[in-house]
Formats: structure tokens, sequence, C-alpha cells
């Protein structure tokens, strides 16, 4: 077998370095491609995306402004929209990431509302919450979460609806004693007052059978409304609805329940008596009672 010569040689390794040449000019070229494509994604895509995703970002948004200033000032301040208002799963989350991306592009124009929100579903409380209470933090109500949520299979906004983006009545995110009452109706669930407080029973004083005649009386004897407050007009709640005495036959029946007791007025304007009497019947009439506003 012959030897190359030299000539050969010579030109062999000059086409190598000539090919390595090119190579080496590909690939940066690929590079420079590949850098550029991922600066155009960094700035159109993922830059947008984060700041869309930022809680803050929804505060431009006349009707997410208010929503976004009360979670400033709560307990849930540190969890971002998407961790409560969104399901945790993988595609539900890539979903909304890519829905506020599309927004962040229409605020640009002003052609979109904001985003809407869901109320947050189970799964997204349950992420984070998953020692579900049995009791209330400071100990006075009886709370079984797992009964509500995992055997009667109850939302958790249906009893904590005031917990971020809204207060109560008195000014807090907790549940009102009014919303538990409409399921705990003596019918629904139990009514008794020992079944969610820990330090509170039904007063023995309530047990005697003249308490429903009686108890107009004794309000300078204890604090009504330390159990009787949950509702705003608690007197008038019971006193709107139609008592049990007053039966089929109650027409004929009261004029000796009058003679009895007399308590009209609590319910009754004295024209109401003078509609069937024709004059105010004045038997056991107590001119200091008033009716229940």
């Amino acid at each position: 077998m012959s030897e190359d010569s030299p000539q050969k040689s010579t030109r062999r390794g000059s086409f190598s370095r000539a090919w390595a040449k090119l190579r080496s000019g590909s690939s940066k070229r690929r590079v420079l491609a590949l850098l550029g494509v991922l600066a155009i994604v960094l700035v159109l895509v993922v830059i947008p995306m984060y700041m869309a995703l930022q809680p803050k970002y929804v505060s431009r948004f006349p009707d997410l402004k208010r929503p976004y200033e009360t979670w400033t000032t709560s307990v849930h301040a540190q969890a971002s929209c998407q961790s409560c208002h969104v399901s945790p799963r993988i595609t539900s989350q890539s979903a909304y990431a890519t829905k506020m991306l599309g927004i962040f592009y229409l605020a640009i124009l002003k052609a979109t509302p904001g985003p809407e929100m869901a109320s947050p579903a189970n799964d997204a409380c349950l992420k984070c919450h998953v020692d579900l209470r049995t009791v209330s933090p400071s100990g006075d109500l009886n709370i079984p979460h797992r009964a509500h949520v995992t055997v009667l299979k109850l939302k958790c906004v249906q009893c904590h609806n005031y917990l971020v983006h809204d207060t109560n009545a008195e000014g807090k995110h907790t549940p009102r004693m009014a919303e538990c009452m409409t399921c705990h109706n003596g019918k629904k669930a139990k009514n008794n007052c020992s079944a969610c407080h820990t330090e509170k029973a039904l007063p023995e004083n309530h047990k005697s059978p003249e308490w429903i005649i009686v108890h107009p009386n004794k309000q300078q004897e204890t604090d009504c409304a330390k159990c009787h407050k949950w509702t705003e007009k608690w007197c008038a709640q019971c006193h709107s609805t139609r008592p049990r005495s007053h039966g089929a036959t109650w027409r004929a029946d009261h004029g000796a329940a009058v003679k009895k007791r007399r308590n009209c007025e609590s319910c009754h304007e004295a024209a109401f008596c003078i509609k069937c009497h024709g004059v105010l019947p004045t038997e056991n009439l107590n001119p200091n009672a008033k009716v229940v506003q």
C-alpha cells in the first residue's frame, strides 16, 4: 500500500480545518437562535404570566380592588389567588396561568373587565387545612369539621363565606350563628345549645313550663344578650311567629287565657283588639306593656 504524498496530507488537513470552522459557525448560530427564542419567551410569556399571577395585579380591575384590599388584612394574606380559587390539580393551575396571560394582554388593550374568581372548592382548602378542627381555637365551640366536610359533604364556603373578602355584621371574618341555625334548626340538625357550645346549656329557669309566659319579667335577672345576641332583633324573631297557644280554637279560648294572665300587648297594638271588641278590653291590662320590635 502506498503512502499518501505530503501534498495530499496537506490538502486533507486544510479541508478538515475548513469543515470544523464551518461546523463551529453553525453551532454558534444555533445557540444564538435558541437564546433569541428563550429571550422572546421570557419577555412575552414568563414575565407577563408571573406579573399576572401576583395577587396585587388584580387590584387594577375596579371590581376586584376591594376584594384585594380585604385579602391583604386577612389571615390568608400569604395565600395567592389561585391557591384558593383554583383547584390544586396541575391541569387546573396551568389553565388558570394561561388564562391570566391572556388577560394580561387584553388588559393592555383595556378589553377585559378582569378575571372571574370561582368560589374556593374543598380540595383547595384541604390542601393546607389538613388538620380539621373539632373545637374552635378559643375552646368554646364544638366544630366537628370532618363530620361536616367528609361525611355530610358540605362545602367549606357554606359556613366560611366571610373568611377573606368580606366581614359579617359584627365586622369579623368568622361565621355568624345565624348561618349555623339555617341547618341547626331542630329539624335538619340539632339546635340544643350544648350541641355546639362547650360552656353553655339551657339555663334552669328556662326549663320551667311557665318560662314562655314569665320571661318578659325576668330580663333584669339575667343577661339575655349573652346567648341571644346572635341575631339582630332576637325578641322580634320569636314574637313574629304565631305562638303555639294560638291554635284553631284560640278565638274562643283567648278570653279565659286573658283572665289568667294578659300579655296581648307584647305582639298586638290596641287597634287589633278594638277591631273585634269595639273598645280596648281593660281586664288585666298592663299599661307598661309594649309591642316587641
